[in-house]
């Protein structure tokens, strides 16, 4: 086990969508030679020891691209009705130790282990209510909860996920240096963009 993996934080990795805007499952779309799923789980397990993978649409897929990493998947049979299900599915999937949780999209391929576990160790220290990255002022993902938190999560509805809780229970900052942690993965343009850095 890497001496870095934290044991108490867990990855949430949120793949229950249609990819609508992409026409595709995205998530399966290769990128350095592995399914861009595959990249995410396989990031978050370099420095979280628990890491729950949500999944919905082409959960049988998912699961394949998945193949020998040790993530729980967990099927969320309500994904059509937004992701706060996947939401509520994942924070019910944890063990009973966990001390807070940082979800992940898997259409984030520029989040980095580095910034996982410098978000883990800022948590640590201070033990914030949620603790969100930012880039130049402009908030991005991945977020961590506290503990604290996921009773508030649990009673999200609709598709607009947790930064509707926002407003009522602001993030603290945690400065990131990398703009392209603000990229994500939802049309077929961004990959073509993304195959170019690579």
């Amino acid at each position: 086990m890497n001496p870095l993996t934290n044991d108490l934080t867990a990855g949430i990795i949120l793949a229950a969508g249609s990819a609508s805007r992409m026409g595709q499952p995205k998530l399966l779309l290769p990128w350095k030679g592995e399914a861009l799923i595959h990249h995410a789980a396989r990031t978050a397990l370099s420095c979280l020891k628990t890491v729950v993978v949500v999944t919905g649409a082409q959960a049988d897929d998912i699961q394949q691209a998945l193949a020998g990493l040790s993530v729980q998947i967990v099927h969320n049979l309500a994904w059509m009705d937004g992701q706060s299900t996947s939401v509520q599915v994942g924070i019910r999937a944890l063990p009973a130790n966990i001390s807070s949780a940082i979800f992940l999209l898997g259409d984030q391929p520029y989040v980095s282990t580095a910034l996982i576990q410098s978000m883990v160790t800022a948590y640590a220290q201070t033990r914030p209510a949620i603790l969100a990255p930012y880039i130049g002022g402009k908030r991005s993902n991945p977020v961590l909860f506290d503990r604290s938190m996921f009773e508030t999560l649990c009673q999200l509805q609709g598709d607009a996920g947790a930064r509707t809780i926002f407003a009522q229970y602001p993030p603290t900052p945690f400065d990131w240096p990398d703009e392209r942690l603000l990229f994500d993965v939802d049309t077929p343009e961004d990959y073509q963009r993304l195959l170019r850095d690579e």
